[in-house]
């Protein structure tokens, strides 16, 4: 029996990346594990039989190039599952926005994973295999002061649907999951807030800066990994919303009125506070 092979990108140690290439290796797949630094990724992953290390950044064509031509060689030509995992936040107003850094943001969060699809296109409709793009809750809830990754993740998951539709033809699956709350060290990745001169949100610096800090209830990476890997063997397409919350989000975002979320944000991200603020000021 030929070994199925996978490649998950944004292997580095801590992560969603990493772990659901634990459990793909378990199931007897040959992993390609891929980091643009290989030397983070985890001596526990990298130790493993049947796990290939693969240099990766996904911005660059180049070394997509690369890879491709890597996992080929390794594979004859086919390739059964894609990850795209690799992610990157940004935290900040709409009006402080770097729009350098938020373009830099979209290039690993969306036109990265589009790029890695049109690359392994060939390899995974010889395999008749799947794709596997991890999504997020952000994208199903706007967010105050985090529009930037929200809408990178909304489009993520719209174009993820689309691409759904445009390559079943083919026999490939497309997979988004829309994922909630699971420990990971996304958030130590994120660079910190610092509010511009003369920004007018000063007053809620805190606030935004709470953002970065994600509590919560968080469900162990292990686990989301078991049940996605799982979910994705089995033959799951389409939407997969998996994470801790990611239920409740599924039912919010469908039901929970407009004025009912605006109280939430206002609350939470200091609106009121804000405009207190800029009432005092006059503007």
């Amino acid at each position: 029996m030929v070994q199925k092979s996978v490649l998950v990108t944004g292997c580095s140690a801590g992560g969603i990346g990493a772990s659901m290439a634990k459990s793909f290796q378990k199931r007897g797949f040959l992993v390609f594990a891929t980091a643009r630094n290989v030397s983070k990724l985890p001596s526990e992953l990298t130790s493993l039989p049947s796990v290939e290390t693969i240099a990766l950044d996904v911005t660059s064509a180049s070394s997509i190039a690369a890879a491709v031509d890597g996992v080929s060689k390794k594979t004859g030509g086919t390739l059964d599952v894609l990850v795209n995992n690799s992610g990157s936040g940004y935290t900040s107003p709409g009006l402080d926005v770097n729009i350098e850094k938020a373009k830099a943001m979209y290039d690993v969060n969306f036109w990265g994973v589009l790029a890695m699809i049109q690359a392994f296109a060939p390899m995974l409709i010889k395999a008749k295999g799947a794709i596997v793009n991890i999504s997020s809750v952000s994208g199903e809830l706007y967010d105050g002061y985090a529009s930037m990754y929200a809408s990178s993740k909304a489009a993520l998951t719209n174009a993820g649907e689309a691409w759904r539709l445009e390559l079943a033809p083919f026999g490939v699956r497309v997979v988004t999951v829309v994922t909630g709350v699971v420990a990971s060290n996304f958030f130590a990745n994120v660079p910190d807030y610092n509010t511009p001169e003369g920004s007018l949100y000063k007053p809620v610096e805190k606030n935004i800066r709470e953002i970065e800090k994600a509590v919560g209830n968080f469900m162990p990476t292990d686990q989301y990994s078991e049940r996605v890997v799982a979910a994705v063997i089995g033959g799951a397409t389409g939407r997969l919303w998996e994470g801790n919350q990611a239920t409740i989000v599924k039912y919010l975002s469908a039901f929970l009125p407009t004025f009912f979320q605006d109280m939430i944000m206002s609350r939470d991200r200091g609106f009121d506070k804000l405009a207190k603020a800029a009432k005092d000021k006059n503007l």
